[in-house]
């Protein structure tokens, strides 16, 4: 009994950020989930199935000069060192609307592939100080995010992207939380329709 109750208390953390998610936005086999994190900015998830292979979809991630064509107003995104097959530095530039100022981030990912199942995740963290600020843009201090990408049967594969991120800077917590909807939404219609593209 004592060993149950253990394990309950180890699990219950784990528990309750999965109980968190609010449902936001279910359309067109897309789904939007968002709740509160510690930053006080909202965190969100996305998820869709696609007629698709998962080395696709971790081909469009790792590609990471083609953001642009995924994720809105992004105004620039590049490798800037690859560490190996599974690590990758990167950076990039979001335009923001006026008067909030551009924001940049530079991230280390790294890629998993389940020998078993075929599924890929991925996890990325902030890496700020490996670069320089530049002069007017704020630069992103604490993000974390996390792909995953399962096949399924009938060649669906199952994709999922979790983002934990806080703008910094001077920007009220209603405005940056205004777009965890409309942001995860449009980047999976843009990168659902580049793998059925292709």
């Amino acid at each position: 009994m004592r060993n149950t109750v253990i394990i309950v208390l180890l699990l219950l953390p784990a528990l309750l950020s999965a109980q968190g998610w609010k449902l936001r936005k279910d359309e067109d086999g897309i789904k939007v989930f968002t709740k509160p994190s510690n930053s006080g900015f909202d965190a969100f998830k996305a998820q869709m199935s696609v007629k698709t292979t998962v080395d696709e979809v971790e081909k469009l991630i790792r590609n990471v000069e083609g953001y642009d064509r995924i994720f809105p107003d992004m105004m620039e995104a590049r490798v800037l060192k690859r560490i190996g097959d599974s690590t990758q530095i990167q950076y990039s530039r979001n335009d923001a609307p006026w008067p909030v100022s551009d924001r940049d981030g530079i991230y280390q990912m790294t890629f998993r592939k389940n020998a078993k199942t075929g599924a890929v995740t991925t996890h990325a963290h902030a890496v700020p100080d490996y670069l320089p600020e530049v002069d007017g843009v704020v630069r992103m201090k604490s993000t974390e995010s996390y792909w995953r990408i399962i096949p399924k049967e009938n060649g669906l594969v199952n994709i999922e992207y979790e983002v934990y991120a806080d703008p910094g800077g001077s920007i009220p917590e209603w405005l940056a939380n205004s777009t965890v909807v409309t942001f995860p939404m449009e980047s999976f219609e843009n990168l659902r329709e580049l793998l059925l593209d292709d």
